[in-house]
């Protein structure tokens, strides 16, 4: 790995099927070693495409992709391949040794390691995904979340620098999302998540490229994106369910006047919940507030804490200054430690 230069580079990359249907259109994106970024977009967009450009599953019709410096190219390939990892959405789709542990030990004996290294391999990479024990169990006698960590062991094995997820959270149980997620968001690798699930975009990634039609239109800070519903819908996507869910929720809390007391302060209480994504280089912190018996309404935009820390906040307050007694809130938070 080279500092300096990009883990993933593409310059004026188009890919034409042979029978003239454009997918990719002059897409020119770096990311940065140790970047989380959410490739997202509309189905038909060319997230898979792109995704199969990265370690030359296929090769652009125009422009160049390099990888740490190296480009994307069939002499290079074996190279490329050392550094990119990608898991599939299916784990069925490389899955296909009689056990665990020929199938997370396929990647470092193809790379000719000595066996006690692929053995130290298989047990780390097993461990990482919390599969330990599993090591003579049959793939396909696992449920599909154990599925699914097993395709990450099996990528992780071979210790690539790049690890590109398609659609990681797909059909996966509350708990294996939120396990998957946990990982996501301690590794110190370069992810490239290329998925619908706008959720697991803004909590595990710093950045977002929007993908639409084959050309990159939007590409910036996750916050930003993902919070602007007039380019999702533009695009084709909603906002991620976490931030329609207090949206709805704050609109119930304003609009709703027989609720009685007991609901209005269950509500208000889990609007206060805070939603976080850690980036590399600090943490971003998504605060999304209402609070009970007041009637004004603020906005605020992003505040830029410095490297260190960045928080968004986007506040709901609704006074009623007649009834209003400081002494009285059913808050988690009052108004002086808002300030």
């Amino acid at each position: 790995m080279s500092k300096n230069t990009a883990a993933i580079e593409t310059s004026q990359v188009f890919f034409t099927y042979p029978d003239g249907h454009a997918v990719l259109k002059s897409v020119t994106c770096k990311i940065k070693h140790g970047e989380k970024v959410a490739l997202i977009g509309p189905n038909g967009a060319g997230k898979s495409t792109f995704m199969s450009l990265l370690n030359g599953v296929s090769l652009p019709t125009h422009g160049q992709v390099h990888i740490d410096g190296t480009r994307v190219e069939k002499e290079a390939l074996v190279e490329i391949r050392r550094k990119v990892g990608i898991v599939f959405q299916d784990p069925d789709d490389q899955l296909f040794c009689p056990t665990v542990y020929d199938d997370v030990a396929f990647g470092p004996l193809n790379l000719g390691l000595a066996h006690d290294e692929v053995d130290k391999r298989v047990k780390e990479s097993l461990a990482l995904v919390g599969l330990e024990g599993f090591d003579e169990r049959s793939s396909y006698h696992l449920s599909f979340g154990e599925r699914k960590r097993l395709a990450l062991a099996t990528v992780l094995s071979y210790r690539p620098e790049i690890l590109v997820f398609d659609e990681p959270s797909t059909n996966m149980d509350p708990l294996n999302r939120r396990k998957l997620i946990n990982w996501l968001k301690e590794s110190d690798k370069t992810i490239l998540l290329c998925t619908h699930d706008l959720d697991i975009a803004l909590e595990v990634c710093d950045r977002c490229i929007l993908l639409t039609d084959g050309e990159i239109v939007a590409d910036d800070d996750a916050s930003k994106i993902l919070y602007d519903r007039q380019l999702l819908e533009a695009n084709n996507l909603e906002l991620p369910l976490a931030l329609m869910t207090h949206e709805l929720l704050n609109d119930i809390l304003k609009h709703k006047d027989d609720m009685n007391e007991d609901h209005r302060f269950i509500i208000g209480n889990f609007l206060h919940a805070h939603r976080h994504a850690h980036s590399s280089d600090g943490e971003i912190h998504f605060h999304v507030h209402a609070h009970d018996d007041h009637t004004h309404t603020h906005d605020h935009p992003p505040h830029d804490h410095g490297p260190d820390h960045d928080h968004d906040h986007d506040h709901d307050h609704d006074h009623d200054h007649d009834d209003h007694d400081a002494d009285s809130h059913e808050h988690q938070h009052t108004e002086q430690e808002n300030k």
